[in-house]
């Protein structure tokens, strides 16, 4: 099947064999309805498309988690697991548990106002503090499956994607058009810092 991630796994598979080889196998549809099932959303199919070509990355679960071994699959974000969002998305639910009010320094836009909501499903985690974030609860201006990137300290960011498959597309056009470098940490480092 040829999807945007079998397009941008092919551009990676070009660039580096290690960042190419951290990259898990598809997720099969038990383990997708496992996470709908988890976090009470559906899945957008651009989301479904990518988990059908690679399930993330190896060792972003917390057992075979390695910080200094895992190889980020673009910029310093590692693609989490199925099991790596959920037991990411766990702890975010279990630190924010009680944080249910609505931030009083930001407003509604795009995004909810508000340090964690339910909805919002980690694909990618960076050191612990930073994480990509599928929207599945947006804001009244927003768009179910909008990409953000949630920091701690939430100064929020902007949304980088009104959707995942306009997400894949910025990446498969900046691989594709060599807008990026191969750090000398054997990262793929985007130009202008997408991600």
């Amino acid at each position: 099947m040829d999807t945007a991630w079998s397009r941008i796994l092919n551009q990676i598979k070009s660039i580096s064999t290690e960042i190419y080889t951290s990259i898990n196998a598809p997720a099969d549809p038990a383990e997708m309805l496992l996470l709908e099932k988890t976090i009470g959303v559906n899945l957008p199919h651009a989301f479904q498309d990518y988990l059908s070509t690679m399930n993330g990355q190896k060792d972003t679960e917390e057992n075979t988690r390695g910080r200094n071994i895992e190889r980020p699959l673009l910029g310093y974000n590692p693609f989490l697991s199925i099991t790596g969002i959920i037991e990411t998305w766990n702890m975010m639910n279990d630190l924010f548990a009680t944080e249910t009010e609505p931030v009083e320094w930001a407003g509604e836009d795009k995004m909810k106002p508000y340090i964690w909501r339910r909805h919002w499903i980690p694909f990618t985690e960076s050191e612990g503090s930073q994480y990509l974030i599928l929207d599945c609860d947006p804001g009244k201006n927003g768009t179910y499956g909008q990409i953000f990137r949630w920091c701690s300290g939430m100064d929020y960011s902007e949304v980088i994607a009104s959707s995942f498959e306009e997400f894949s597309n910025e990446i498969f056009s900046r691989l594709s058009e060599k807008k990026f470098e191969l750090t000398e940490f054997g990262t793929i480092e985007f130009e202008d810092y997408y991600i």
